[in-house]
This record gives structure tokens, C-alpha cells and sequence, in this order.
């Protein structure tokens, strides 16, 4: 039975992902999170699935880490922020504390078949993926996200320099994200749509995982509804503007959280 690793659980990504794994039979799912009461609030009734293995705790903390990272096939990297919080570290954190749980694993037995890691990244950080986009209206989202995008940047330069020992990634590059059904997606490694629900975004990042052939290997796959009917986000002009504001005056921070 196939065993998969969730980091950052209670996100609007990673409690998605935890629900279309909870759809199939036959694997069972480790969660890593910082309260596990959070977790049960996030999805109700998950508290009593024997499928489900909880390991509370930081990010950071190796030992924890490891332990939910021992003997899954994937490890889907879902912890993120969604303000453009000036130096934003966490996608970078969170690629320090795996590799070094690899690394633990690798020192136990060096034989060990490591995971494949599945990382939430965007499209925005894609020139191929983004050749269609309105120019002017890509440059605003790479303002308004600029920290959390600088961030995911350093992380994926982190992890590609990790392939030479045998640690495979995959950079899961989605449109705009919305909270919506699970109404179908493909997986393209040419184009990026927005809107795409997070239950889409998950089910893609489930199919890649599970992928025996190893065809999406380092590369930027991005999930496309194939639905006509996804919801729009119409806060997005509030997010770019608070994104501005970050961007630009760094200090208001502090004060506006």
C-alpha cells in the first residue's frame, strides 16, 4: 500500500490534496502540522480514518519530519503564505527541512529509494507558461507577489541541485487559484489557465505523484480545469493592491497584520 507525505495540511492546498487522496482505497496519508486540532477542524470527521497517520510539529523540526516522510512514495510540499510578506522564507525553509530529512534517511540506509517531491510553486514564475498572458498584467503579479515569488524561486534552484543524489522534483506551476468543486483538470506542460480550483490543483498534484514512469521529473507542470465553469476570484484586484503595498513600502507590514 503506497504511503503519502502532506506538508502544510491545513492550507487551502494542503487540506486539498489530504481530501482527493481520501478518495482512493488502498494507500494511507501522512500529515505533518503544527495542530493537529486544526487539522480536524479543517476536515471534519478525518479524526477517525485509519488511512491517516498525524505527526505534530514545526516545519524545522527534523526528527518529526523524517519520521513523516519515512516510507511514502511522495511528499506533496503545500506550505505556503498567501501575503506578500516581506522576506518570505517559507517555501525555502520548507526545502531545507525535507532535503535534510532525505539526507537522514540516505545515512540510515544508503540504499533507501527516496520520494518523489511534489512542490506547489505558480505559473507567474514561468515565461513558457506565461508566453500568452497580458505582459503588463503578469509584471503586476510578479510585484504584488514579489517576496513569496522570490522565495519559491530560491527554494526550486535549491531542490534542482539536489537531483545529482537522486532527489526527484516536480514544480507544480498553477494559474489563479479559487475555492471551488473538483470539476475535472489535465496536466500541461505548455499552458497555465486561470481560474483553477484548489480540488483540481490537488487531484493534478495526486496524478503526478502517483506517475510510475517518472515523466514529470523536474520539469514545470502546470493543472488546467477542464471545466468552462470554474468560479473567478473577483477579490484579486484587493490581493494586488495589498501586494503593492508591500512591495513598495515594506514597513506597512507590521502594521497591517
Amino acid at each position: 500500500m503506497a504511503s503519502f507525505a502532506v506538508l502544510g495540511a491545513t492550507g487551502s492546498t494542503g487540506s486539498s490534496i489530504t481530501k482527493v487522496l481520501l478518495q482512493q482505497k488502498d494507500l494511507s496519508i501522512h500529515v505533518l502540522v503544527r495542530s493537529e486540532a486544526k487539522l480536524f477542524k479543517t476536515i471534519p470527521g478525518i479524526d477517525t480514518d485509519p488511512r491517516l497517520q498525524v505527526f505534530e510539529g514545526n516545519i524545522v523540526n527534523i526528527d518529526v519530519l523524517t519520521e513523516c516522510i519515512r516510507g511514502t512514495k511522495a511528499v506533496f510540499l503545500a506550505v505556503a503564505i498567501n501575503d506578500n510578506m516581506p522576506g518570505c522564507t517559507i517555501a525555502m525553509e520548507t526545502a531545507r527541512s525535507v532535503v535534510a530529512a532525505l539526507e537522514r534517511l540516505k545515512q540510515e540506509k544508503p540504499d533507501y529509494e527516496l520520494p518523489r517531491l511534489v512542490i506547489l510553486s505558480s505559473a507567474s514564475l514561468s515565461d513558457h507558461l506565461m508566453r500568452n498572458f497580458p505582459g503588463l498584467a503578469h509584471a503586476a503579479m510578479l510585484t504584488a507577489a514579489s517576496y513569496i515569488y522570490q522565495d519559491l524561486r530560491v527554494a526550486e534552484k535549491f531542490l534542482r541541485a539536489q537531483e545529482h543524489w537522486g532527489v526527484k522534483s516536480v514544480f507544480i506551476k498553477p494559474g489563479g487559484l479559487v475555492h471551488d468543486a473538483q470539476k475535472g483538470h489535465e496536466l500541461s506542460l505548455d499552458r497555465q489557465q486561470t481560474f483553477l480550483s484548489f480540488l483540481d490543483l490537488a487531484a493534478g498534484m495526486v496524478e503526478v505523484a502517483q506517475a510510475e514512469n517518472g515523466k514529470w521529473d523536474m520539469k514545470d507542470v502546470s493543472v488546467v480545469p477542464t471545466a468552462k465553469d470554474v468560479k473567478i476570484e473577483w477579490r484579486v484586484p484587493y490581493f494586488v493592491l495589498q501586494g503593492f503595498l508591500m512591495h513598495f513600502f515594506p514597513w506597512l507590514w507590521n502594521y497591517l497584520h
